[in-house]
């Protein structure tokens, strides 16, 4: 994962996000620098996560056999709701399992590759979850 990527990794959390952030705006400000921050919420991440997303995400990082069975669970995941009336069933076509114990994984994946994005563009980006920043230094 991405160094500065904090989610959902032993040793990581919003504490080491925030100590990260501050660190790199004081350091700015020592320097006579200003720092412009854009905070973003990924509205709905887990829920509107494409399968294609996370297939692009796995991409170098896991064998083929195992990526396959992970895409083919996304694609096939029957969802079912029951009350004393009704029942419905619903194939979903995107998203993560909420309270799954593999969906953080994936998340972190599919934002990694955001963070690299952003990084190779030269800015300073970033995550915890579905939370970001970006951080732009200059005088």
């Amino acid at each position: 994962m991405h160094p500065r990527q904090h989610a959902y990794q032993a040793g990581k959390s919003t504490e080491s996000a925030l100590y990260q952030l501050v660190g790199r705006i004081e350091k700015a400000l020592d320097a006579k620098e200003l720092a412009l921050g854009i905070f973003f919420d990924i509205e709905g991440a887990f829920d509107n996560t494409p399968c294609n997303a996370v297939r692009t995400a796995l991409e170098w990082k896991i064998h083929r056999a195992v990526k396959n069975c992970i895409i083919t669970l996304i694609q096939r995941r029957t969802v079912c709701v029951k009350n004393e009336y009704t029942y419905i069933t619903v194939t979903t076509k995107q998203g993560l399992p909420q309270g799954g114990g593999l969906s953080p994984t994936l998340w972190s994946a599919v934002a990694d590759s955001l963070l690299k994005l952003l990084s190779k563009q030269g800015v300073y980006a970033q995550g915890y979850a579905d939370d970001g920043v970006v951080l732009i230094i200059g005088k």
